[in-house]
């Protein structure tokens, strides 16, 4: 490992010189002491380095104990080791395969199992977008590389390396949500900028790591919105960008979000209209998003004053009604046909009441305190945890 904190990499004549002496030069045996010197400061600084930022999600105990048994070189005031042992983990990820490091190989899947144990050491010195897409780049055939394990099967090599891939990228979301989330978000939507200008540039997006490892990031959507929910609410338009982003919206426009994908129906601030093709989502700062699936196009709407408690469109979409329990206020949006129903439709506030105040202690999960429940085409029933019921109608 160099200053940089990479591994030096060979020139191919190299290899052809190591096979024409037919034995174990010092070069290879100088680069099997540094793979090795990597991985055990790699497992020194997963377990023992000290995190830039304590995860909420760690017991008490385990943040004392992490905060004791901080090493020289991985703490926050000297980092050196931390910052080089990244860079080395990562081109370890990340190299194209060579003679002299093949695609498949324990040093190599040693890497990626210590990139995700260690994520909250490394993160401060990683390119998160790389090293996130270089883990789905290796998952995008999960389902057909790991169909044999449930057979008992022997592990390929490939199919090795993608289990670890995948358990790495579950390590990482779970340390940092926000990380994975926002991080995710911003590869969506630079993805979705080149694909409206593929076609004039003739670019065949297909092969793309965000298309092929579709299936892999809903995974991890899954696994985030069953283990932490509030994290998810936090980020919740940026997860619905991802989400749209991998779902094929002909299978939800025809089987419904709650067929398809039900993990994100748990939250009340997450409504689906089968008849206009219309999602619609709050955000915790205030925000409404209206996603046209049929044009595959968003808006975005200053709609409340605090976080979005709940969304539901009414039963034909012409409505979609947003409560705010922090701001006590309640507020029907009018969604106005466009020409011929082309383009995207202007959503307007109709009419908005002041609410009664609602403890946020009703209910032992803060996602579900209320649910708004359509009872005619204008009326909607705020209904609380507790069973109590108010009435607003257009």
């Amino acid at each position: 490992m160099h200053e940089g904190g990479q591994v030096t990499s060979d020139d191919d004549s190299y290899d052809s010189q190591d096979s024409q002496l037919g034995g174990v030069t010092p070069r290879f045996t100088s680069r099997q002491k540094q793979a090795t010197a990597i991985v055990m400061l790699g497992v020194i600084g997963a377990e023992f380095g000290q995190e830039i930022e304590v995860s909420k999600n760690k017991p008490v105990d385990q943040q004392q104990y992490g905060k004791r048994k901080v090493v020289e070189g991985f703490g926050q005031g000297n980092y050196s080791l931390a910052r080089h042992t990244s860079k080395a983990l990562t081109f370890l990820l990340l190299s194209p395969p060579t003679n002299r490091l093949p695609a498949h190989t324990p040093i190599r899947r040693a890497a990626i199992d210590l990139i995700g144990r260690g994520f909250t050491v490394w993160e401060a010195h990683l390119d998160e977008s790389a090293v996130l897409l270089g883990l789905l780049e290796l998952c995008c055939d999960a389902d057909m590389l790991l169909r044999g394990i449930s057979l008992g099967l022997p592990l390929s090599p490939a199919a090795d390396s993608c289990r670890t891939a995948r358990h790495s990228l579950s390590l990482i979301a779970t340390a940092r949500p926000a990380a994975f989330i926002t991080t995710m978000a911003k590869e969506v939507a630079r993805y979705t900028a080149m694909q409206a200008s593929a076609p004039a540039q003739n670019i065949n997006l297909n092969s793309h790591v965000l298309v092929k490892s579709r299936p892999e990031i809903l995974r991890v959507i899954e696994l985030l919105i069953d283990k932490m929910q509030s994290d998810v609410a936090d980020l919740l338009i940026e997860v619905m960008d991802i989400v749209i982003h991998c779902l094929d919206t002909s299978q939800v426009k025809s089987k419904g979000l709650g067929e398809v994908f039900p993990a994100v129906t748990r939250f009340s601030m997450v409504s689906y209209c089968a008849s206009t093709k219309r999602l619609a989502a709050g955000a915790k700062n205030g925000i409404l998003a209206i996603y046209e699936l049929r044009a595959a196009k968003s808006q975005h709407l200053p709609a409340h004053n605090g976080p979005v408690t709940a969304v539901s469109f009414s039963p034909d979409g012409k409505y979609v009604c947003s409560y705010s329990l922090e701001e006590s206020k309640l507020c029907f949006w009018q969604a106005a046909a466009t020409l011929f129903g082309m383009g995207s439709a202007q959503v307007k506030c109709v009419r908005s009441y002041n609410t009664v105040p609602i403890s946020a202690h009703v209910s032992s999960n803060p996602l579900r305190v209320v649910k708004l429940v359509w009872v005619s085409g204008k009326t909607v029933i705020l209904l609380v945890a507790d069973g109590t019921e108010h009435k607003y109608s257009i």
